[in-house]
Formats: C-alpha cells, structure tokens, sequence
C-alpha cells in the first residue's frame, strides 16, 4: 500500500502537534524526585470543588449517554452571557471546536490569516481543509492587527487570533481590538480564542460576546473552562457566535462528544465563582512575584495576561529545557512555537514557583 496516494492531501507538510512532556517521560529518564509540572498551563491551584462534587454524583449513571444537544450545559453558559443557548456550541475542548469551524467554513484554496506566531493548532485544523494560510508578521512578540487587515483579499475566509496570545501572553487591548474588528468584510469570519481571557485584566478587554450580542454576525468565540475553572483533563470548551455559525457546526458535531462526566463537572464549575476567584487572584499575585525576581536575575520577558510568561533566558532555549528537566522542572520550549531563545513557564503556587527560580539561576548560573 503507498500511503502517500491514499493521504488526505491537506495532511501533506503538517508538522505534528508540539505535546508538552508528562511527568512520567521526565520521572523516567532524568529526575527521580518531585517533579514541578509548568509546561501546558494547567492550573496549578486544582479543581472546582463544586466540579469534582458534581463528578462523582454521576458516576452511577455511566451506563447511560450524556444528552446529545448539550442543552443544559449550553444554557448555563447563556445565562452567564445573558445570551441564547443557540448561541452556543459545546465542543471537546476548545481545540475540536477549531476543527469543527475549519471543517464547517472552508473549501479549497481558501486563505486562512493567522499571526506568525501563535496557537498551532490553527495551522494544522486549517491545513487539514487545504486552506492556504497567509502569516501576518509580528510587532516584536505583539500580534499585529494592521498587518493582518493589510494581508485581507477576496479569498480571505478566516482570521484566527488568540487572544491573550499563546505562547507570548501578550493582549490585544480593547480599543484596538474594536478598531481592527470594525474594519473586517463581512464575509470573512474572526474566530478569537479567548482560552486565557480570565487572567487578564477587565480593562484591557474588549466585551467580544457583546459585539455578537449588538449583531456582529461574522464574530465568534471560543472559549474553555480547561484553565481558570481546572478542568483540562475533562476537555470542555464553547463557542459563542450567531445561530447560523452553530447550526453548520452542529451538522458536523460527533455525537456524545462530551461525556456524562464532562458535562454535569462543567455545569456545576461555572457556578463555582469563589474557585474562579481564588484561581484568578492567585495567579495574578504570583505573577507579579515572578516579574519582581525575573528582574532581579535581569531577565527578559513579555507582560502576561494568561497564567504563564515568556522568558528570554538568552542562550539555546531547547538545552535551558532539558537542564531544567534534569533539576525536576518541566517547562516549555517556545523553539516550536518560532520564537528563540525563550522559554514558556506556567505560573505555579508559590513553592513551585520558587523551585523554578531556584533551577532557573542554577542552569544559568545566576549567583542569588
């Protein structure tokens, strides 16, 4: 059999999704102590407690399937909204609903307008659909929205934007946001994923769901309860857009995507404000603590909005990564993600965050 003529051709060149390592891989090979985990952003805090409550009330009924349309997950999500459950779609993470869209809203030879750095599941969801993706150049680790509103033609079809970005954690503040949304044709559709929106700060952000809301029909939002709310190992994200972008997804939607599991945890998580809270004001104080000692070590780094920063150690950001991993401290190599000399560390409590330092100025050789 010659695989290479049976291959989906959008396949063709797709460079394979840059996994962070599990413990185990490190545990393994390099460290046999405590491992500090700070390399997929997962929140260091835990679980909604209302979530894990929620959980295990239903695990007698395992036997049956979740409910297919969602309904009662998608009505939580419009009420916190103030919006319709049909303007909102369930997906397996924020990631399936990237697929779903690009399955949904693309044919080929499309353009696809991403930035040159950024979430990389983009390119792969939209190579998939043989879509031709133009990259709009960066302002420094900023993504550039004039540069994206310059690259626009009559093939344009999507412009994909992570915002706060990832991997740099930087934000598009609100009156540029606007500004830039304003000027997009109307039939070309803005998907922003707002995975980290969260950490940021309200000020800064431009209330997207409100624009859908006062009939921007080419929006739309994704969003996913995998970081502030804890629960990336149940892989619940949504989309927030007009009835016409969900009903072609909902063609498309596997069924029980979401397990029985999934959706009473991710019902009971978005009530749950005081962990939200708790996650949100921890992260944002040990932000700050990083920041003070990262300018102690004279490193530099990107102001963030998400809960983790990019760091510029200044030397092979791919042997910083590895020798970290030696001391028992998994962070994330930003070479993948195009940016040199630089590494992604998530924002951990306290004690993690200083074992990191303390490895950090080790590997360094920054005397404290």
């Amino acid at each position: 059999m010659d695989i290479e003529k049976m291959i989906n051709s959008g396949l063709k060149n797709i460079p394979k999704y840059p996994f962070g390592k599990p413990k185990s891989a490190v545990s393994a090979e390099l460290f046999k102590g405590k491992i500090v985990k700070i390399n997929s952003n997962e929140n260091t805090i835990g679980v909604s407690p209302k979530a894990i409550e929620a959980a295990e009330k239903i695990l007698s009924n395992l036997n049956l399937y979740p409910e297919s349309t969602n309904l009662e997950l998608r009505r939580k999500v419009a009420q916190k909204f103030q919006i319709q459950p049909e303007n909102v779609f369930i997906g397996n993470g924020a990631g399936e609903i990237i697929y779903y869209a690009a399955i949904a809203f693309l044919n080929n030879g499309d353009e696809v307008i991403v930035p040159e750095v950024t979430y990389p599941l983009y390119l792969i969801a939209f190579k998939m659909m043989r879509a031709n993706i133009v990259k709009s150049t960066m302002n420094g680790y900023k993504v550039d929205t004039g540069k994206i509103q310059e690259l626009i033609t009559e093939k344009t079809k999507i412009i994909a934007l992570c915002n706060p970005n990832n991997p740099t954690g930087d934000i598009i503040n609100k009156n540029e946001m606007l500004k830039f949304i304003k000027k997009i044709p109307d039939d070309v559709l803005l998907i922003i994923d707002e995975a980290y929106i969260d950490f940021a700060d309200n000020n800064d952000l431009l209330d997207t769901v409100s624009e859908i809301k006062n009939g921007r029909k080419n929006l739309y939002v994704i969003r996913t309860l995998s970081k502030a709310y804890g629960l990336a190992g149940l892989r619940i994200g949504y989309g927030i857009g007009d009835t016409s972008i969900n009903d072609e997804m909902q063609k498309i939607k596997l069924p029980f995507n979401i397990s029985l599991i999934t959706q009473h945890a991710a019902e009971a998580a978005l009530q749950d404000d005081d962990f939200l809270n708790k996650t949100v004001d921890t992260i944002k104080k040990e932000r700050n603590f990083l920041y003070e000692e990262l300018n102690k070590m004279n490193l530099n780094y990107v102001k963030s909005s998400t809960n983790f920063i990019l760091i510029d150690v200044k030397r092979d950001s791919s042997d910083t990564t590895l020798e970290l991993e030696k001391r028992g401290v998994m962070v994330r190599d930003a070479a993948p993600y195009g940016i040199k000399n630089c590494i992604r560390v998530t924002i951990g409590k306290r004690d993690q965050n200083e074992r990191f330092l303390q490895a950090l100025s080790e590997v360094l050789g920054i005397k404290s």
